[in-house]
């Protein structure tokens, strides 16, 4: 049973050899936020604030149509440069510490995003 084994509730990784057996010293897992939201037509009505601690964010669109986002804090607006177009269902990873602002073609639109 070799491998990789995460300890949730003390959010540590241990690396396994084939017994099972800890092979290496435990490290510690970045804190994790919760940033899901709503995005509607109107850029940043949905944003991620700036964060210097931040490590990243990654998030699916939820919704039935594309969303789009800006994350260098512009504003984010569907096939202009700068912005970022998500399908309905796809997922994306965002490595910045500046805000990140989000809109939807139309109507509103549901992502679940988790910030660490």
């Amino acid at each position: 049973m070799s491998g990789i084994k995460i300890d949730t509730s003390g959010r540590e990784v241990y690396n396994l050899d084939s017994s099972g057996n800890v092979t290496a010293s435990t490290a510690q897992l970045p804190a994790s936020t919760d940033r899901s939201g709503t995005a509607t037509t109107t850029s940043g009505a949905l944003s991620v604030a700036a964060n210097s601690s931040r490590k990243g964010l990654v998030g699916q669109n939820i919704s039935s149509v594309n969303i789009g986002f800006n994350e260098q804090g512009g504003i984010a607006a569907i096939g202009t440069i700068g912005t970022y177009t998500i399908a309905p269902g796809a997922a994306f990873s965002i490595s910045t510490n500046k805000q990140i602002n989000f809109v939807a073609e139309s109507g509103t639109a549901a992502i679940t995003m988790t910030e660490w």
